[in-house]
């Protein structure tokens, strides 16, 4: 009896197990709108902390300087993300987003999501800031969603964002590190995250393809741009060789007081032991993007 007992109770487990796995080998599954799975957070976590070496220096071209007032709460900068679950843009500009956040603090109940199914890249396996939290001792970060995948109204970003948001064109993905730099549109397109689902992007951000490239290059990126607004805080992120020679590049393409569009050419190379991608961005500082409401 106990061995019959046994039996029953792994074939339970096992059963339940692939069923758990069917959900993540097939793109959109039952998943949408759950909260990630702990092993996915972690593996993703951990995928987080492992990828300074990889750099883009010319990617700092897709952050413009905005000298607006200083956005924070307390003696924390605040970080700003307006997107909306339908966009497929957004769907890639988010994965490089939440690993460099992840660098900082830690989400509660971000949820997985999938861009329309009707638009440009459909389907495309994401995360949606809707219904989670951040917390951080070095920022704060706030992510508006402002509609559903069925492009419903879903939040409403408050007015005191908005003006930014709306004079760099009101488009989708659009991030505002405390109002001092500024992305607006993905900083690469999302057809790499085409046919994977959530688990097998994790898996491919621990190698070296093209997929993996893209997202820990645009992390750095935007890891960059946060420690230039915490000021260089935490130092055991701020400080990695990688950063400080993207701080330095964004620092050259922006300078104190110029306008977002003075930028100055530099050259791509190896620099303090990490490997520098370039590849031929536009010249403009803007990416893909959606026309948002």
């Amino acid at each position: 009896m106990i061995i019959v007992g046994i039996v029953v109770v792994v074939g339970v487990i096992l059963v339940g197990s692939a069923y758990y796995l069917s959900t993540l080998t097939t793109p959109g599954g039952n998943l949408i709108g759950k909260p990630l799975s702990t092993i996915d957070y972690q593996n993703l976590y951990s995928v987080s902390q492992k990828g300074y070496g990889t750099f883009n220096q010319t990617l700092m071209q897709k952050i413009q300087n905005f000298n607006g007032t200083v956005l924070s709460s307390g003696t924390k900068p605040v970080i700003i993300y307006i997107g909306a679950d339908y966009c497929p843009y957004c769907a890639f500009q988010r994965w490089p987003l939440v690993m460099a956040l992840m660098r900082f603090g830690n989400f509660t109940n971000l949820s997985y999501m999938q861009s329309s199914s009707t638009d440009v890249y459909a389907d495309s396996p994401t995360f949606s800031f809707y219904g989670s939290t951040y917390t951080s001792k070095y920022i704060v970060f706030q992510g508006y969603e402002q509609e559903d995948r069925n492009q419903n109204p879903q939040q409403t970003v408050p007015s005191n964002y908005t003006a930014v948001f709306q004079q760099f064109g009101s488009s989708y993905p659009f991030i505002d590190f405390a109002n001092k730099y500024v992305a607006s549109g993905s900083f690469y397109f999302p057809d790499q995250l085409d046919g994977k689902n959530w688990t097998q992007i994790i898996q491919l951000l621990s190698s070296s393809n093209v997929l993996s490239n893209e997202v820990v290059t645009a992390a750095n990126a935007m890891t960059a741009a946060i420690c230039k607004v915490t000021p260089n805080a935490p130092s055991s992120v701020c400080g990695n060789s990688s950063i400080t020679t993207l701080t330095s590049v964004l620092a050259a393409y922006h300078p104190s007081g110029a306008s977002s569009t003075a930028e100055t050419p530099l050259q791509n190379a190896q620099a303090a032991g990490g490997q520098s991608f370039t590849m031929d961005l536009a010249s403009v500082p803007t990416g893909p993007r959606e026309s948002g409401r």
